[in-house]
């Protein structure tokens, strides 16, 4: 697997709390990633009104729970989140340095899945282009959802990815897949398989992958479908 990054440092940092950020959080920091998430609760979908396209909400959901949900999603997991907001991004002979008010935090990799600014990013030279008949400076990427920055990558509305949640969603996996296999080459894939499927193949299993016996399933849907309910209570 990677080396562990210094002591005060992380693999990658991710600066947003929408969609695209959560998402890229989730995969990151489920890869093995020391990860660290940077929001400022400014997220896009306080702009919406009710969410009626988002995949597996068939009557909708409040844009709030949604943020909600996907923010509590990332805590369950290994990945630090820290409310806040980046001043600017510094090269540095490592990786960058992510600057706070705090003070800075050192890190390999930046993904930016923020909205709606890119200015923080203007120290470190990253290309844009003037969204048209917007405000927006958009990041210009590659289909990796790499800059023309060595080690930035960026994903979302902030590239020019159309501002459904779903969709922003979808891109910022994309790209967290795409810096976990430049980070970790043998890495194959987030997947939960059941036990016993790559023996059958006669394979070991891959990077990524884990296998789980009949029970634990259940054990894991049962507080899945529990952890559900908490949020989604009716109310008074």
């Amino acid at each position: 697997m990677i080396d562990p990054p210094d002591d005060e440092g992380y693999h990658v940092v991710i600066v947003g709390g929408g969609p695209a950020g959560c998402a890229a959080s989730l995969f990151l920091a489920r890869a093995g990633l020391r990860a660290l998430q940077l929001k400022n609760g400014r997220s896009t979908l306080q702009k919406c009104a009710y969410v009626e396209n988002y995949l597996g909400f068939p009557l909708g959901i409040e844009p709030r729970d949604l943020r909600d949900i996907m923010q509590a999603h990332v805590a369950q997991t290994p990945c630090t989140i820290r409310e806040t907001t980046v001043k600017t991004v510094s090269r540095t002979k490592d990786g960058f340095d992510v600057i706070l008010d705090e003070g800075p935090i050192p890190t390999r990799t930046v993904l930016a899945a923020s909205w709606s600014k890119s200015n923080y990013l203007e120290e470190l030279g990253v290309e844009t282009e003037q969204e048209e008949d917007g405000p927006v400076d958009e990041i210009i990427t590659d289909p990796q959802g790499r800059t023309n920055v060595d080690g930035l990558y960026a994903a979302g509305r902030i590239t020019g990815t159309p501002h459904q949640a779903l969709v922003s969603a979808g891109d910022g996996a994309r790209v967290a897949l795409n810096l976990i296999s430049k980070l970790i080459p043998e890495f194959y894939n987030d997947w939960i398989a059941p036990a016993g499927y790559y023996e059958g193949y006669g394979k070991d299993i891959p990077v990524g992958v884990e296998e789980i016996s009949h029970e634990e399933r259940r054990l894991r849907a049962k507080c899945g479908r529990a952890w559900m309910r908490e949020w989604f209570t009716e109310e008074s």
